[in-house]
């Protein structure tokens, strides 16, 4: 799945990135957290399929779904329960990820961060491995009633950072990431890494107009064309 042609790179002066499992990999304590979830509450195994499903929507969302005879709000409270004492031991950066963002704050380029993640367990991840100063914007659950895959996250995030759609990159790894970042205008890249959309997953799901293989492939991408943001 290559580079879309119809769409500029040259105006490009700002990179947006979905958190969980773009990045930061949440991957195997969501599964976890699911996994008890769906056992303490509906007495079966989870299926992993069905948690794939969930992967960047709001949780209550996909409460309501998967467990339709609970309380949402105690379904809510369970899973967040048991990831509470091990969201910071279970989570880890994406390799990469650190230094791309470091190179793309040194070409210039605003740096944005739009995810379905609460603010708090947002923030404590960024601070954990240091990287909170490396986004010039950051928009959570905890900012927003629309979430993807709804565009106005993304837009607003643009407008927060003062950029156009046609001048920005949205990187994610689920199908709400790619149904947002088409919608609103800006070119949309999956990460192959994903566990939401592996390869076998991706034929029903939206095309994104490129994929890139690791992190640093949106410097690649990007190459040295990444301009300098304009200032008001």
């Amino acid at each position: 799945m290559g580079q879309n042609p119809q769409k500029d790179l040259t105006r490009v002066n700002t990179v947006l990135f979905d958190f969980d499992g773009t990045v930061m990999d949440t991957n195997e304590l969501i599964l976890e957290s699911w996994r008890h979830t769906i056992r303490t509450l509906a007495g079966r195994e989870a299926d992993e399929d069905e948690i794939r499903l969930t992967l960047g929507e709001v949780i209550a969302d996909s409460m309501r779904r998967l467990l339709p005879d609970v309380d949402v709000e105690r379904a809510v409270g369970v899973y967040r329960d048991y990831q509470r004492d091990r969201y910071l031991d279970r989570i880890r950066l994406f390799d990469g990820t650190e230094e791309t963002l470091r190179a793309l704050k040194a070409a210039g380029c605003k740096t944005g961060l739009a995810t379905s993640r609460l603010k708090n367990t947002t923030e404590q991840g960024l601070a954990h491995f240091g990287i909170a100063d490396l986004f010039d914007a950051v928009l959570t659950a905890s900012d927003t009633d629309k979430f993807k895959p709804d565009p106005a996250p993304l837009l607003m995030i643009l407008e927060m950072l003062g950029s156009r759609p046609e001048e920005a990159v949205f990187i994610g790894d689920t199908r709400h990431d790619i149904e947002a970042g088409l919608a609103a205008g800006v070119f949309t890249v999956l990460v192959d890494w994903s566990f939401a959309l592996p390869p076998e997953k991706r034929k029903d799901a939206p095309t994104p107009d490129a994929v890139i293989k690791d992190m640093p492939g949106i410097l690649k991408l990007l190459g040295m064309r990444i301009s300098k943001p304009s200032h008001a």
